[in-house]
């Protein structure tokens, strides 16, 4: 596992800064957005279709803890929709894929991830400190199976997948110059101008519904929307309120792209991916707060753990990143080299250096 974090190190830091008005568009300073993300012409079906695909990506790689083997080639499958056949049958006739909008050379890293999964994952070995294999919970209630390091390769593989695919395609590629400086003018019914539909995209990666953060709101559609991003936004809504707050940015930098209001809508921008880095560490301390609740158990504590480095890994994809990749490869490589030998003090470290850099201190006991 250290090999294959050390590995992390190459990614690169060469990310899409923020947009800046190139237009001599007249700006409409009525300011009167609406409550929800209601707009006229918002389609994001290829992203809502590669979150469909991820669904069953990351249940497919997660049976491994049931003992059933995972064939990489399977996987590789499914990121390139090809040879596979998928369980949502709207699937079989998609032409989009995942493979190709996964930060390249994260990607590489994810693949290595899915051939080490492949190759433990079907084993009935009992895993342990030095060996891979499955681990019980003491309860015997709970199975995960981990690397030799006590890493879940399936929890990895889903959250990093959340931040190298949806978190980094939102922040750093639609929110970036490359899809925001474009056309503006000419309306395609169903779709809007160029910019709203890569700012509706960026929407899409987010998943979730259009009343998302409205008051009253509640999940009714678990298997369409209570899932990745939406589903732990909405998890710590309690502690942060952050589902209004990404909502209302969201919801800001469609209605100034609509007015032509350039300079709010690279103000929303920003505020979108700090809002939504904002949700990755947060839940990074809540899975450390639960592996230190939990530090007595192997199969709870590295299953945390594991969903804790995926997290601290997918703070990387924000081009405003508030943690530099040093910082959060230190974390991974001096702290988290060996989840069985992880101390109360390595996960307090971990905690304060996150709840420090994201202005957490206050709330880090609470999430």
């Amino acid at each position: 596992m250290r090999k294959l974090l050390l590995s992390v190190s190459i990614l690169s830091t060469m990310f899409l800064s923020s947009c800046e008005e190139e237009t001599t568009d007249t700006v409409d300073n009525t300011v009167n957005p609406p409550d929800t993300y209601n707009f006229e012409n918002v389609d994001h079906s290829g992203q809502d279709q590669r979150l469909d695909m991820f669904v069953e990506i990351a249940s497919y790689v997660k049976s491994s803890n049931d003992g059933d083997m995972v064939d990489k080639d399977i996987v590789f499958d499914m990121l390139t929709n090809e040879n596979y056949t998928w369980t949502n049958t709207e699937l079989n006739s998609a032409t989009k894929q995942i493979a190709d909008k996964i930060e390249p050379e994260a990607g590489i890293v994810i693949g290595n991830w899915i051939e080490e999964l492949s190759s433990i994952s079907g084993s009935t070995t009992t895993g342990s400190n030095g060996t891979a294999g499955l681990v019980q919970s003491n309860s015997g209630t709970k199975q995960y199976l981990f690397s030799e390091f006590g890493m879940e390769y399936g929890q990895l593989i889903e959250k990093g997948m959340m931040g190298a695919l949806a978190f980094y395609q939102a922040t750093a590629v639609y929110m970036g110059s490359s899809k925001m400086d474009v056309d503006n003018e000419t309306v395609e019914a169903g779709k809007g101008t160029d910019m709203q539909h890569h700012w509706d995209e960026a929407y899409g990666y987010f998943g979730a519904p259009n009343d998302f953060g409205s008051a009253g709101f509640t999940f009714d559609n678990a298997a369409t929307y209570n899932r990745f991003w939406a589903k732990y936004t909405n998890s710590l809504n309690d502690v942060l309120g952050c589902n209004s707050k990404i909502m209302k940015a969201f919801i800001k930098g469609r209605d100034a792209i609509n007015r032509k209001d350039y300079e709010t809508r690279d103000a929303a921008i920003s505020e979108v991916r700090q809002e939504w880095e904002l949700v990755v560490a947060g839940m990074a301390i809540h899975y450390l707060n639960g592996a230190k609740a939990d530090l007595a158990d192997d199969a709870l504590r590295n299953h945390q753990l594991s969903e804790a480095a995926g997290f601290i890994w997918s703070l990387q994809f924000n081009p405003e990143t508030r943690m530099t990749e040093s910082e959060v490869m230190d974390i991974l490589e001096n702290k988290l080299p060996n989840l069985y030998e992880v101390s109360v003090q390595d996960l307090n470290d971990i905690i304060d250096t996150l709840a420090t850099t994201y202005g957490l201190s206050d709330v880090k006991d609470a999430l």
